[in-house]
């Protein structure tokens, strides 16, 4: 029976009749250390068997905090402290960095965690992850230098806490291309009555002149009772007109000011 092959990885399945199996399993050995998910940036000791508290960790690539790949030339001699435990991972800038007391809060790679005695590694376990999600359309933020939502992105904010956008008030925030400006300083309301409806206005239009009567010296017209409550009607309409305008206005103060957009 002649070699098959597997269907994914495309590994050699020498047939039982074959000779030389050693050449198709050779290869097989050496298709799996080339998978990134097996190879990449794995870290290994320098020897086999380990002969020194040295490891090595082969190149590969990941993502960094801000989304971006970074290539990882890979490091060929680790020089590990004898008798601890080393956690061993990359910087967010690609840079293979070694720790005795644990990973770092910040951004890193976790690679492995290395066990040496004195003069050799016992032990290496290996914390890589693989198979992250790349690309622009498909991190789930923008990089700390910014960038553009793709057309029709939108922003799912929580319903509980909710989340901010800027933390103090001297941050500066700009729309639609204007510069980016502080927030705008307290605004005070001595009239505090609020309300989210403007209502109908009913205007009582006068457009002829008041008649008015004579006062018996010439020239001198006075106001009729009518023309009095016609302006009295007038003035009431645009009095609760002004002061629901004012309610609305100061309903909507209030709101930008929950909102921190005003002060």
């Amino acid at each position: 029976m002649a070699t098959t092959y597997t269907t994914r990885a495309k590994l050699a399945k020498p047939g039982p009749a074959e000779r030389e199996w050693n050449v198709p399993l050779n290869a097989n050995a050496d298709a799996l250390d080339a998978l990134a998910p097996i190879g990449g940036l794995c870290v290994t000791t320098a020897e086999s068997p380990s002969t020194s508290t040295r490891v090595q960790a082969a190149p590969g690539r990941f993502q960094r905090g801000d989304g971006t790949v970074v290539v990882f030339a890979g490091a060929t001699s680790i020089v590990l402290v004898a008798e601890s435990t080393s956690y061993i991972h990359l910087t967010d800038d690609g840079e293979i960095a070694v720790s005795t007391s644990g990973f770092p809060t910040s951004s890193h790679v976790p690679l492995a965690i290395a066990v040496t005695d004195s003069s050799s590694v016992a032990s290496i376990t290996d914390l890589r992850i693989v198979c992250a999600t790349v690309g622009s359309n498909s991190r789930p933020f923008l990089t700390p230098s910014g960038g553009t939502m793709n057309d029709g992105a939108s922003l799912a904010a929580g319903s509980a806490s909710g989340f901010k956008i800027g933390t103090s008030a001297t941050q500066k925030l700009g729309f639609w291309g204007a510069p980016p400006v502080a927030r705008p300083g307290m605004y005070s309301q001595e009239y505090t009555a609020a309300s989210r409806n403007l209502m109908a206005y009913a205007p009582a239009v006068r457009t002829a002149a008041f008649a008015g009567i004579g006062s018996g010296q010439g020239g001198s017209p006075y106001a009729q009772a009518s023309d009095l409550n016609s302006l009295r009607v007038s003035y009431e309409n645009l009095r609760i007109f002004s002061e629901n305008t004012t309610q609305l206005l100061n309903a909507l103060i209030n709101d930008l000011k929950a909102m921190g957009l005003l002060g």
